[in-house]
């Protein structure tokens, strides 16, 4: 499964070149924030003992070792992912854990080589808003689940139901212009997904005419253990990082603006224990026809 989508090979590529270092980097937000979200959904998602899963854009795979956990030793997990070092990280930590019913695949999702009804649930944490053609890559997921099985989504809501993210990409908007057409990105976004009558149109498309669940899920996440730390966060990882980073010269010039600005927005968000700004995400699960 190490075949890319020629459309996709761009977003590859600024997977494993640009963001990989600040994902790791950050993995105890990113992470962390994920998890708040993905342990709500799990109670709807009924994942069950003896189950073969399938964990698209499993990145670390911390979904991975969890769902492991709920099939159990007689079920199965294949997380597939198409960053080198996150897979790397992956297969360390399985092993240290000494889990036996989870491996990893390096592939695009889209295109790479799935055994047909295999699967009895197809599951992504943030993953599918990524892909060139989500579609394409939720019909290789159809294809990979037993009919009746099971797809079960996590996606972002729309940025500006995510002040976690959105606001900060204001602040640089006042002092930046945005991005080009031209801009090295990661994909459509982590807020491709963001409206619902569009995403029931696509999981039809792919194969899932069945919508079971479509459920917001709001919550506070950390986005700094320290405002020093959320400024960093935002300007390398969030959308107001592309900004900059897009902006060459002139993003450096003016990032001591945009890092003033960024410390007066989060101000009020400081807690004792980090600075938590709000969240929003779908939970979305559909089933392949019996």
């Amino acid at each position: 499964m190490d075949g890319v989508s020629s459309d996709n090979l761009g977003f590859v590529e600024c997977w494993n070149e640009i963001l990989t270092p600040k994902w790791i980097r950050f993995r105890h937000l990113l992470s962390g924030n994920g998890k708040i979200h993905s342990d709500i959904a799990y109670d709807d998602f009924g994942i069950r003992e003896g189950d073969r899963v399938l964990d698209i854009g499993c990145g670390f795979g911390e979904t991975a070792l969890e769902i492991a956990r709920m099939v159990g030793p007689s079920g199965e997990v294949v997380g597939i992912d198409c960053t080198d070092a996150f897979l790397d990280i992956a297969e360390e930590e399985r092993d240290a854990a000494g889990v036996s019913n989870v491996r990893y695949e390096i592939g695009d999702a889209q295109v790479c080589d799935l055994p047909e009804g295999y699967f009895d649930v197809a599951y992504s944490r943030f993953g599918v808003m990524f892909f060139q053609s989500a579609v394409r890559a939720l019909r290789n997921a159809n294809h990979a689940l037993k009919p009746g099985g099971k797809l079960c989504l996590i996606v972002w809501r729309s940025l500006a139901e995510n002040p976690c993210w959105g606001a900060a990409k204001e602040i640089a908007l006042r002092h930046l212009p945005p991005p080009g057409e031209n801009a090295s990105t990661c994909g459509p976004g982590p807020f491709s997904m963001a409206n619902e009558e569009t995403d029931r149109a696509m999981l039809e498309a792919a194969g899932f005419p069945e919508v079971e669940l479509f459920k917001r899920i709001d919550a506070d996440v950390c986005i700094g253990r320290t405002i020093e730390e959320a400024i960093d966060y935002q300007i390398l990882v969030g959308p107001s990082g592309e900004i900059v980073r897009e902006a060459g010269e002139e993003g450096q010039r003016k990032l001591p603006d945009v890092r003033r600005d960024l410390h007066a927005l989060l101000e009020p968000y400081l807690r004792a224990d980090g600075v938590f700004m709000p969240s929003s995400t779908w939970a979305i699960m559909a089933r392949k026809p019996a």
